[in-house]
């Protein structure tokens, strides 16, 4: 299963992985996510944290692919 979204900036995005905390910052809810996931599983190289309860970080629409 893969989750794609598009984020309010028009980007489509890879949602890989959601976490409540990361080491990097006292802050609560973060997504990564990958911004080239049009490339193949070994040359993708751009995944940035985003914060989920920010204001900037709002998703148009959120969708799941499961293959097979």
């Amino acid at each position: 299963m893969i989750k794609v979204a598009k984020m309010t900036d028009g980007r489509i995005v890879e949602i890989v992985r959601t976490a409540e905390t990361v080491g990097f910052s006292p802050e609560p809810g973060w997504v990564l996510v990958c911004l080239d996931f049009d490339k193949m599983y070994g040359k993708r190289t751009e995944f940035k944290w985003v914060p989920a309860l920010a204001v900037a970080t709002r998703f148009e629409w959120v969708r799941e692919y499961t293959f097979g």
